[in-house]
């Protein structure tokens, strides 16, 4: 990718699936990956390694380990009314289909010829 400065912290990059404007200040970029995901789209990534900004500081502080231990700091209570029991949870039974059991590999090409 190329990337051409356009200003403090606007660059114009070019190449990859398309030419993109990127603004590292607002965190946007016009293939509108970086708005909605909050990670750094591959254009991002260029612009910044192109200013000298290190890629962890434009991910969203959403995504940092901070925030995520700060969301299991507290006890989780149950909702009023809401029974709690103490067992084990167990994952599903998953039964197989009737019938015989389908061919999982990969034919050959001369198979697929005949």
């Amino acid at each position: 990718l190329r990337v051409q400065q356009i200003d403090g912290w606007k660059f114009f990059v070019k190449g990859g699936n398309r030419d993109c404007n990127v603004d590292l200040e607002l965190q946007k970029c016009d293939c509108g990956i970086y708005q909605v995901e909050k990670i750094p789209c591959s254009h991002a990534i260029a612009a910044g390694t192109a200013a000298g900004v290190h890629i962890s500081t434009l991910v969203w502080p959403v995504y940092s380990k901070d925030t995520l231990f700060a969301g299991y700091s507290e006890n989780i209570y149950p909702c009023v009314g809401q029974l709690v029991e103490a067992r084990t949870c167990f994952p599903p039974e998953v039964k197989r289909g009737p019938g015989r059991q389908k061919k999982s590999r990969w034919q050959s090409w001369l198979e697929l010829s005949r």
